[in-house]
């Protein structure tokens, strides 16, 4: 697991840093904690790591930490944040961005662990995700975010809900870390997000997004619509959404 704590008190940050690795290795977990001192440090960090999880004062220097909360969510980051504040008139915006918990200080060494407890048992059943490397940053990926996956060249192109993706790497190797029934190729070097997909006709499918307000046209190809068209039937008729 990967823990950042962002907390412009140096003790305070220290405390809470030892609490959490003392957490990992009373349950023999392997973490890593990182400690920033305001919100545009750890913003800086994203562009290289991913953190499974986020513990976030309110009252900081620069941009606050509900503020750093909403920015978040609006990247649409689905690190797990839990606030540790002297705040408490935060709480309801606290829990408007998704918060785990919403601590008071002083808090006690039990309730940073119930947390933490929580967060990991979250993590092991989040949704099905890849992690994929542009040369440029490292960037997790949901695979309910995916809309298209497509071969240019020697590249991948993925079209997500996050914004557009290039890496170097084949089709057959991105396949190997999707679920099939979640994907299908409708042209030669074109994957497809089946659940995005609203309407199919004999050259091109439509997909579509309304929470992002995302659409596209893609084409299919004649040998494989009658396949695209079975799967698209069969994966609403499962209920899998």
């Amino acid at each position: 697991m990967k823990i950042a704590v962002c907390e412009d008190q140096e003790e305070e940050a220290a405390w809470l840093c030892n609490t959490i690795q003392r957490w990992a290795a009373d349950n023999r977990i392997q973490a890593e904690v990182f400690s920033f001192g305001n919100a545009s440090s750890f913003l800086f960090s994203l562009e290289d790591n991913i953190y499974d999880a986020l513990f976030l004062d309110i009252k900081m220097p620069g941009e606050d930490g509900v503020a750093l909360a909403k920015r978040l969510r609006r990247m649409k980051e689905d690190v797990f944040i839990v606030f540790v504040t002297g705040e408490k008139e935060y709480i309801m915006e606290g829990y408007e961005v998704g918060a785990v918990n919403y601590l008071v200080k002083p808090v006690d060494i039990e309730k940073i662990y119930l947390c933490l407890n929580r967060i990991y048992e979250k993590a092991d059943l989040q949704e099905p995700f890849i992690i994929i490397d542009t040369g440029e940053k490292t960037v997790k990926l949901l695979q309910k975010e995916i809309y298209k996956i497509e071969v240019f060249s020697h590249k991948l192109n993925y079209t997500t809900a996050k914004g557009e993706f290039e890496v170097y790497s084949s089709l057959k190797e991105a396949q190997k870390e999707l679920q099939d029934n979640y994907f299908t190729t409708c042209h030669r070097g074109v994957l497809v997000n089946i659940m995005y997909i609203i309407s199919i006709g004999k050259s091109s499918l439509v997909i579509s997004d309304e929470k992002t307000g995302f659409q596209m046209e893609v084409p299919v190809s004649r040998r494989l619509y009658n396949k695209v068209n079975e799967e698209f039937i069969s994966f609403y008729k499962q209920d899998r959404i």
